[in-house]
């Protein structure tokens, strides 16, 4: 997935340095809000992480000539509590490059989440304005339990009075090249229905597919998917605060 020369998300230069691009002020309801800082946290635990294997990794690669056995050496890492693990240092450095496969995986796995918890959220702000609702996880998710995308959509459409047209959303993505293993697509809850396989797999499925391999997920799309969740919570943001009325406010995502 990548983003057409017409910069559908409006990107600036990073005022850091101006070297790469942000995301720009949107406006957002608190729901929103809050999404793209759980967004900052995620992706702060993520390169911290990254950052934190590869510190390692160069570290065990400098003192293992000096152990007495080399990569067999085993060594004791220990916590507080007392707790401790003792492995080879061959097996320490296996862990820093196989842990960032892992490491992609839960942090899509997060930003999955991240999405469907924006929902409940503002679903559970909503429930109010429309009618008593005795059991409103209960109708959360019955919403989002429904096998499709685009069922979810129309059963909140339904639930909330919202005007959602999936033609209006396809519109909302149409600068947006969206690639699924080299299928092109249009329409973003197609591409979403796809995403929700890989998260079956990952969450149901131990990440095995039925080849036998492992789920992939290279660490450079995990972006693309935090851009992608961002366009489309910017749709369904629309949707309600229209509805309902609810303020918004300009907000810079990297410091949500």
């Amino acid at each position: 997935m990548s983003p057409s020369e017409k910069n559908p998300l409006k990107m600036v230069p990073d005022p850091y340095d101006g070297k790469t691009f942000v995301l720009p002020q949107t406006l957002c309801t608190d729901e929103r809000r809050l999404f793209f800082r759980r967004m900052n946290e995620i992706l702060g635990f993520l390169y911290v992480t990254t950052f934190s294997y590869s510190e390692c990794g160069k570290n065990i690669g400098k003192i293992i000539p000096k152990l007495p056995f080399g990569d067999k050496t085993d060594i004791k890492i220990e916590f507080k509590g007392g707790r401790s693990i003792v492995t080879p240092a061959r097996q320490i450095v296996a862990m820093t490059k196989g842990g960032l496969d892992i490491l992609a995986r839960q942090v899509f796995i997060m930003i999955y989440g991240s999405f469907e918890t924006y929902l409940f959220q503002i679903f559970d702000r909503s429930y109010p304005r429309i009618r008593a609702c005795k059991n409103p996880l209960g109708v959360s998710m019955d919403i989002l339990m429904r096998k499709k995308w685009d069922g979810k959509f129309c059963k909140m459409r339904d639930v909330f009075g919202v005007a959602y047209k999936s033609r209006d959303l396809i519109l909302h993505f149409s600068d947006l090249q969206m690639d699924f293993g080299g299928k092109k697509m249009q329409n973003p809850l197609t591409f979403l229905d796809e995403l929700a396989q890989i998260r079956h797999r990952i969450i149901h499925a131990s990440s095995i597919l039925d080849t036998g391999n492992l789920v992939f997920i290279n660490i450079a799309s995990l972006h693309e998917f935090f851009y992608f969740y961002s366009l489309l919570t910017g749709y369904v943001d629309d949707l309600f605060s229209k509805e309902f009325s609810y303020p918004v406010t300009s907000v810079e995502p990297a410091k949500a």
